[in-house]
């Protein structure tokens, strides 16, 4: 496991390929995503990245998980639990408050380490983005 160690954007679309809410996902933004979140976990078989997931925080008070992701042959591993749980231990998130994430059908599985739905103070506005080239 590694909280430094970033995927290149090749690596990380192909791992993002293999999942249908990450599948669609293009170069530019993959590039966006790696330059732009605050903490990297990746986790390595080789030389071959083997799952991912990424917060955007402030250090300090709030914090969100997104696209924890397992390449799909390792599944039910326990990686992405060895993924989130070094996410949520990294002494450099100790002082926030709250974490964050959005998922639509992993909610048992984030239940294990303390997440709970909060379903009343949840919004979401969105705006209709034209495809790239």
């Amino acid at each position: 496991m590694s909280l430094r160690r970033r995927p290149s954007p090749a690596q990380l679309e192909a791992l993002y390929a293999q999942a249908w809410w990450t599948a669609d996902r293009d170069r530019a933004g993959v590039r966006a995503v790696l330059k732009h979140s605050d903490l990297i976990a990746t986790a390595w078989q080789g030389r071959t990245l083997a799952g991912f997931a990424r917060v955007s925080t402030d250090f300090a008070y709030r914090a969100v998980l997104w696209d924890v992701i397992v390449r799909s042959d390792l599944r039910r591993s326990g990686l992405g639990t060895r993924i989130v749980r070094a996410v949520l231990d990294d002494p450099r998130l100790a002082g926030v408050e709250s974490f964050w994430l959005f998922t639509t059908d992993k909610q048992a599985f984030y239940r294990r380490f303390g997440f709970r739905a909060y379903p009343r103070n949840v919004m979401v506005w969105r705006r209709r983005v034209p495809p790239g080239p």
